[in-house]
């Protein structure tokens, strides 16, 4: 039976083990993840099969809507053993309450099909790091081997960058760029940073230019999996091809060791190549929406 939990009723330690037995577990679903970036979240369990799925929720006026919280790809059902079905016993299972909902599913949810709702592909790219350096260079593109040429000569990559600095460099960059968050995000995203770096889960290497931050990127890394969180370059990191400098580094400080580093999504044309320039492969994840509310919400 698929419970609803509120948030008081969820415990976080078993919440945390319960994740980790889940075949298709993610960083984004640990509960330290979603205290911070969704307070207040609920879950929906079925104890039988094992399978949990954060509700992750705002309020609007009198109404609770589901919503995908900034920083976090991908949310959904979790489980030791996921199904089709299941996935879909629990989107039917998501409470009347919640009245509109826009998140993104997981990427084994891929052949999901409910009645009512709106169900959107959207792109992700993966790159295993289960070969030796040589081979997985030899994968890159003609474009990003002769950008990594021409930063032969740029600054040493250096991993002594705080959560602030990073904040700072993307809040001026990265988010201008795309309009990436507001304020309030990029004050969470900075918590988030420094969890998961105090914790060891997290880490940022970056490119100083005269004693100036001017490229970073931050990297989650658990269970296998590195997910290229945030990244950051202004102009002069730009000019010494900084993104293709640390990504390569990151490439070759894990080459052979198994290690799946995942691009966080590829929707952008732009980020899209980018990532597809060091091999990295496809992938398809969901992105869900209905609205059963009689006026559009404003989130």
């Amino acid at each position: 039976m698929i419970e609803h939990l509120r948030h008081g009723e969820i415990d976080k330690a078993w919440w945390d083990r319960q994740l980790l037995q889940c075949a298709n577990r993610m960083w984004y679903a640990q509960s330290w993840v979603l205290d911070l970036t969704a307070p207040g979240w609920d879950a929906l369990v079925d104890r039988s099969s094992g399978a949990i799925m954060p509700l992750t929720h705002r309020r609007k006026f009198f109404l609770k809507y589901l919503f995908q919280p900034y920083g976090t790809q991908q949310l959904g059902v979790f489980a030791p053993r996921y199904s089709k079905a299941l996935g879909e016993a629990f989107i039917e299972a998501i409470p009347a309450i919640f009245k509109y909902c826009d998140i993104a599913l997981n990427e084994a949810m891929q052949d999901l099909k409910v009645d009512h709702v709106e169900l959107i592909p959207l792109d992700q790219q993966v790159l295993p790091l289960d070969r030796s350096y040589e081979e997985l260079a030899a994968g890159y593109s003609k474009g990003a081997r002769r950008n990594l040429r021409k930063a032969q000569d740029g600054p040493p990559v250096i991993d002594d960058v705080t959560p602030a600095e990073f904040r700072s460099l993307f809040a001026r960059t990265t988010a201008k760029r795309f309009n990436s968050g507001r304020r309030s995000d990029h004050d969470t995203m900075e918590k988030v940073i420094e969890k998961a770096i105090a914790i060891g889960q997290g880490r940022i290497i970056g490119l100083r230019d005269r004693g100036e931050l001017c490229a970073a990127a931050c990297f989650m890394e658990w269970e296998g999996r590195a997910i290229f969180y945030k990244s950051a370059a202004d102009r002069i990191g730009q000019g010494h091809m900084g993104m293709f400098r640390l990504t390569d580094h990151y490439i070759r400080e894990f080459a052979g060791t198994g290690l799946l580093l995942d691009f966080a999504g590829s929707n952008t044309d732009s980020v899209a190549r980018f990532n597809a320039g060091f091999g990295a492969e496809r992938r398809v994840y969901l992105r869900l929406k209905y609205d059963r509310l009689p006026w559009r919400i404003e989130r």
